[in-house]
């Protein structure tokens, strides 16, 4: 499915990309009036301080979504988000408002949620030529590319697609460390699970935007927090029909629980 996109549920798996981005200073590169970020999301090309390439954590992305008066971003490990502007072609994050995630990562990666924390809320000003975004703030430069560009959206079937947060109103969770939950579609109309704990599979029919899943069946081991949370969780979810969409490497299905159920309200996968 291949729609604009906008804010994703916080998600918090990286993606390998290189690509090269046109420079800010391009003389055709559009003016604060001219920007067209709305409903799109970025993944970091190069980043650069005081003119000298910045290594990023191993296999990490840098990634901005714009969407109405919010942004959400990611460093490569936790997800953040916040009420901002950018029409005047500054960045104004509300740094009360920057809320993030607290998944534990490796030391550097942590690092690096930090420094770009303090680079969206520091005022970066932004640079756009199509496609291509860049943002100034400082001595820091970081070139980015549209994700529909960078990462094409991937297939539905023949992909192992790997839990990585639940959403239940406005809250969003990631899943505990240790605990793995995922999908797998196959063109044979079959479904392989593994709900956290328990795994299986059955039958699952596709209607383009829609999937009925089940019914499944899997082993019936007795199950442990957190493993037994996630299970509960997924299982409520895929119990009934679910709306999907992908974008990129990521699958959202929407829950069509019964209003007023304590049922999450949808489950978020990237490719494995």
């Amino acid at each position: 499915m291949n729609t604009r996109r906008g804010l994703l549920p916080m998600l918090f798996v990286v993606v390998s990309m290189s690509m090269t981005a046109c420079g800010s200073d391009d003389p055709q590169s559009s003016g604060p009036s001219d920007l067209d970020l709305v409903g799109r999301t970025f993944l970091s090309d190069n980043v650069t301080t005081n003119d000298e390439p910045f290594a990023l954590a191993k296999g990490s992305v840098l990634r901005v979504s714009f969407d109405g008066d919010q942004i959400a971003a990611s460093a490569g490990c936790n997800s953040m988000g916040g009420t901002a502007t950018w029409a005047d072609g500054t960045l104004h994050v509300d740094a009360g408002s920057l809320a993030m995630t607290e998944m534990a990562c490796d030391e550097p990666l942590m690092k690096q949620d930090v420094w770009f924390g303090k680079f969206l809320t520091s005022s970066p000003t932004l640079t756009q030529d199509g496609d291509s975004l860049v943002m100034t703030g400082g001595d820091t430069v970081i070139a980015m590319t549209d994700e529909e560009v960078a990462v094409p959206d991937a297939q539905l079937t023949g992909s192992k697609w790997v839990l990585n947060s639940i959403t239940s109103g406005t809250m969003v969770s990631s899943v505990p460390s240790g605990v793995t939950a995922s999908l797998r579609f196959g063109d044979d109309g079959q479904v392989k699970v593994q709900l956290g704990c328990n795994s299986g599979g059955g039958p699952y029919t596709d209607s383009g935007d829609v999937l009925s899943i089940g019914p499944l069946v899997t082993t019936k081991m007795a199950c442990q927090p957190p493993a037994a949370d996630i299970e509960s969780a997924v299982a409520s979810v895929l119990d009934r029909d679910v709306s999907y969409t992908i974008d990129g490497n990521a699958l959202v299905l929407t829950s069509t629980k019964v209003k007023g159920s304590n049922n999450p309200d949808g489950l978020a996968y990237r490719i494995d």
